[in-house]
């Protein structure tokens, strides 16, 4: 977080220099309501005979302005590189939105959205832009094609469902429409790009729209990439078929390209099985789309740590141990420590993760804590102790010796569908697990946290269910001399 406004810098270099160097023209279109609209525009290099198309790129929220280079920080890199202007010479502009403006007034964190009536006052601006080029430079009217991102993407939409007519192709990137007015785009020729992660613009947006079009008959060619979170723009437009699928495109002709690359497959690793077939144990495994997403994220990032992780002490749970984050390390200073908590997980989530995330990295100790989740989706206290009792027999079998800290479940809020009474029951159940073996020592995290009722206090659990700072503190506390016993901790 700290490089962050070097980083902001950088880009804002980055977009001055593309417009010092001669390639990107700074222009401002006054319209005729009073308006302006600051833009760059790329035109052909050399001296190319006849009309030539011309590409409209629409910016993301973040580089909305008045300074007119910030719109070209993202995606318009591919325009100016040598090989693909002498391939695909062709004029390029590059509106810059104004601050708190949008170029379709649609909200973006939501599931679903209306075009309004008309087109927002700068997308106004950026049509009567594209009358006036159209009647100055030698363009093709053929040929003009539109692209956004985010924002901008949601613009691409907007445009290609008003003007179907109007462009030869449309390539939207994490952007959303309205699905009512999708079919009018249906014979128009679709490149849409997001990544299933995406938690900015929701990737039901993309979803919902191709499907719409594809229901009206359509045919529009959707990549949906895994594990870009929002920015899914730099994967689509490095898309080495992206340019030549777009410059092939005419206007009112059907979409007859056939790009041959493929989005790859999620690795295995970071795949939750689609049913619970075949996976050990009993009870919930989680398929929420953002525990699915989290998952994801998680063990891809674990799975380039094995080596530097090996040898640790690991923490193994759900988010009370995520939460702790990197952190945890501090409060046991001398102990190598890995955090492998997923937020959301269950017992029976964990055993399906045990080897790569625990058993890989042949670890010298584990710290587990984990059940609440299970009590939330309605397992019965049997069921939990049951998956506690595979995922000891498995970190047993890998290492006999291995101390393993097991810590009881914390006391939560009737409220949020985790009874004391499940929790107190499981936390007996699990005693019982493994009192009769010495290379298992049982943490008390229950007792510790527990009000007069049975529940957690406010003053350590501010929503009932997580730690707060005070209530990491004292956790670390009741494990220290575990730890210490047990020889994890110097």
């Amino acid at each position: 977080m700290k490089t962050f406004p070097s980083l902001i810098a950088l880009f804002s270099l980055a977009a001055s220099l593309l417009a010092a160097d001669g390639a990107f023209e700074p222009h401002v279109f006054n319209g005729a309501n009073g308006g302006s609209l600051p833009y760059q525009l790329l035109k052909p290099t050399g001296s190319p005979s006849g009309k030539l198309p011309l590409v409209v790129f629409l910016h993301g929220a973040g580089e909305r302005g008045t300074n007119n280079t910030a719109q070209l920080k993202n995606g318009t890199k591919l325009y100016l590189d040598r090989e693909n202007r002498a391939k695909f010479p062709a004029y390029v502009i590059a509106p810059q939105c104004p601050p708190n403006k949008q170029w379709v007034d649609m909200p973006w964190g939501a599931d679903k959205g209306m075009q309004p009536e008309k087109p927002s006052e700068s997308m106004q601006l950026v049509i009567a832009l594209l009358d006036s080029l159209e009647k100055e430079l030698p363009i093709d009217t053929d040929r003009v094609y539109v692209t956004g991102l985010s924002m901008g993407g949601y613009g691409t939409w907007d445009l290609i469902t008003r003007f179907p007519n109007r462009f030869a192709a449309g390539a939207p990137v994490c952007g959303g429409g309205d699905e009512a007015v999708a079919a009018k785009a249906a014979k128009a020729p679709l490149w849409v790009f997001h990544s299933d992660d995406d938690t900015t613009v929701k990737t039901i947006r993309s979803r919902n729209m191709v499907a719409a079009i594809r229901a009206a008959g359509g045919q529009p060619k959707y990549f949906e990439y895994w594990g870009l979170g929002h920015n899914s723009w730099d994967a689509a437009y490095a898309e080495p078929e992206f340019l030549p699928w777009m410059f092939a495109q005419k206007r009112g002709t059907p979409d007859s390209f056939v790009v041959k690359a493929t989005v790859p497959p999620i690795p295995a690793i970071a795949r939750i099985p689609a049913t619970d077939e075949g996976i050990p144990g009993a009870g919930p495994i989680r398929r929420y789309d953002w525990f699915k997403s989290l998952w994801r994220q998680k063990r891809i990032g674990w799975s380039k740590r094995v080596e530097q992780d090996k040898g640790a002490v690991v923490f193994l749970g759900d988010s009370i141990t995520q939460g702790w984050g990197d952190s945890m390390g501090d409060s046991f200073p001398g102990m190598k420590v890995a955090n492998r908590g997923i937020s959301g997980d269950t017992t029976r989530g964990v055993i399906l993760r045990l080897k790569e995330d625990v058993l890989d990295l042949h670890p010298k100790g584990v710290v587990l804590l984990i059940g609440t989740n299970d009590i939330e989706e309605g397992s019965d206290a049997e069921t939990i102790a049951g998956n506690v009792k595979l995922i000891l027999a498995s970190l047993k079998k890998s290492n006999p010796t291995m101390p393993v800290i097991v810590a009881s479940v914390m006391p939560s809020d009737p409220s949020k569908k985790r009874p004391r009474e499940i929790i107190t029951r499981l936390n007996m159940l699990v005693d019982d697990l493994i009192k009769s073996d010495s290379s298992f020592v049982r943490c008390d995290a229950w007792t510790i946290f527990a009000d007069e009722a049975g529940n957690a206090k406010k003053a350590e659990f501010p929503d009932l269910l997580h730690p707060n700072k005070a209530g990491y503190t004292r956790y670390a506390e009741a494990l220290t001399p575990l730890l210490k016993q047990t020889k994890l901790l110097p």
